[in-house]
């Protein structure tokens, strides 16, 4: 296979990740809205999460704040979440097992990173051997990695507040 179409390849492979990414990003956003609607029709108007526009969540995900108040942080450290926003209270993460779509979020950015290391190896440095190639790729999808974990978080955060699965506030004391 030739550099050519070694690049054709790996462009084809973004692309195609960047429309299945798109494609998830929007039919998630369309039944999160939907499955909250129907989580707060059995709600009290105080235990309702309020209607807060989409690019007002996207703002306080990218900020790592609550989705509910936007004042509380979503992380304690950088790793590690807090069960409920120290400001309001809303409950975060109500189940253990909501990490899977955060887990998706970090596939798809770290598949990204991979395959833009590698057509950039092949650009910059097209006689480096396999390994350094290789290696490199390796690097980046670690960093990529490191780095995306809190923001993958807390974009998850935001879309289960939009499906109603979290952003509640406890009534009862604790």
């Amino acid at each position: 296979m030739s550099k050519i179409d070694t690049i054709l390849a790996i462009l084809g492979a973004l692309m195609v990740l960047a429309m299945l990414a798109a494609l998830g990003i929007v039919l998630g956003l369309a039944m999160a809205h939907d499955d909250g609607l129907a989580a707060n029709e059995g709600r009290t108007t105080a235990e309702r999460n309020p209607q807060i526009p989409g690019w007002t969540l996207l703002r306080r995900a990218l900020a790592k704040r609550c989705p509910r108040c936007g004042q509380g942080r979503i992380f304690k450290s950088y790793f590690t979440m807090n069960h409920e926003c120290p400001a309001c209270g809303a409950i975060l993460w109500p189940e253990r097992g909501e990490w899977i779509g955060a887990f998706v979020i970090d596939w798809t950015a770290t598949s990204g990173a991979a395959l833009v290391t590698w057509l950039a190896m092949s650009l910059i440095f097209p006689n480096a051997s396999e390994s350094a190639v290789l290696s490199v790729v390796l690097a980046s999808v670690v960093a990529s990695l490191l780095i995306i974990i809190p923001w993958s978080r807390s974009l998850w955060t935001i879309f289960l507040y939009m499906a109603g699965a979290s952003g509640e506030i406890r009534l009862q004391p604790r």
